[in-house]
């Protein structure tokens, strides 16, 4: 089993365990996700953006990989909205469903389940639907959705609230920080690199113990959550891979092993921080852990499932 995996659950049960010991907080996932907020992600964005412009020639070829990320947020966001509205839902569970449903984790759960199913060819394929798909899709109008959906502003927000969300989101600065840097031709000083590198591996594990720190798969919270949950996972895990075969075999013709990939990725379960960036927006916490928490194990049967269909399988 490939040690990313491993990690994950381990950082889940490890949350799980943390809470019930009663040595730490109640606001111990709150404190986590801040470090994850303000150093995890920023340091990640600033040590991969300048490597995704500087080594990707944009192309025609790319368009199946790098557009999956994007039109996946965008049905998400369009069916959770309209399913929002019939159930009533609250705007900070709508959001919530929004981002988990509408984010795969393509890189952490998604790289390592590509190569042991497909083997090392599909990593670099993953990278591309993961690099400029999934991270700024997140990076950008991920942060858009959860200050719309956001508590914080006591309604619908208007734009200048909008705005002063987005540019003042640390990951997003960190964003227009690198893509400055990446516009001057300079590579980053090793030291920075190597800094930026130890602070980057923070994100999946404290993100994954707040989660877990949360995680209340309850016979009373499934009772309030099992429709938003039963929805949110059917979409990620068997309705947006479905699409994306229809739209990329069926409607466009496509037969090779880059779509078969790209398929994969978009079965994958949502993304960890997704869950990070709906706490910090205080959207619905219940929600959105149970998503990745319950999505993840799920996940690793689905996606080995979709692999094995035989119009997929058929893509090399």
């Amino acid at each position: 089993m490939s040690p990313n995996i491993v990690l994950i659950f381990l950082c889940l049960v490890l949350g799980v365990l943390l809470r019930r010991t009663g040595r730490f907080p109640s606001n111990a996932p709150q404190a986590l996700n801040a470090f994850v907020i303000w150093v995890s992600m920023p340091a990640l964005v600033l040590l991969r953006v300048p490597e995704l412009l500087e080594g990707t020639a944009f192309g025609a070829g790319l368009l199946i990989p790098v557009s999956m990320a994007w039109i996946q947020f965008g049905l998400s966001y369009f069916l959770f909205r309209k399913l929002g509205e019939r159930w009533a839902w609250t705007r900070a569970q709508t959001g919530a469903l929004i981002l988990t449903a509408g984010l795969a984790n393509t890189a952490f759960v998604g790289l390592p389940l590509l190569e042991s199913l497909l083997g090392s060819a599909s990593v670099p394929i993953g990278l591309l639907v993961d690099q400029p798909g999934s991270f700024l899709v997140v990076s950008t109008l991920g942060i858009l959705v959860a200050s719309m959906y956001s508590s914080r502003a006591g309604g619908r927000p208007t734009r200048r609230t909008l705005a002063r969300a987005v540019l003042t989101f640390p990951p997003f600065l960190a964003l227009f920080v690198a893509v400055l840097w990446s516009a001057t031709g300079e590579k980053l000083p090793s030291v920075a690199r190597d800094v930026l590198e130890r602070l980057a591996v923070t994100l999946v594990p404290l993100a994954l113990i707040a989660v877990g720190f949360q995680l209340r798969v309850s016979r009373e919270v499934m009772a309030r959550k099992w429709r938003p949950l039963v929805l949110g996972l059917g979409f990620k895990l068997l309705l947006a891979p479905l699409t994306f075969l229809l739209l990329y075999v069926v409607c466009a013709g496509a037969t090779d092993f880059v779509t078969r990939v790209t398929i994969l990725e978009a079965a994958m379960a949502p993304m960890i921080t997704s869950a990070v960036v709906a706490a910090d927006f205080e959207l619905d916490t219940e929600v959105a852990n149970l998503m990745v928490g319950v999505g993840i194990p799920l996940s690793l049967v689905t996606v080995a499932l979709w692999n094995a269909l035989p119009i997929v399988a058929s893509l090399h």
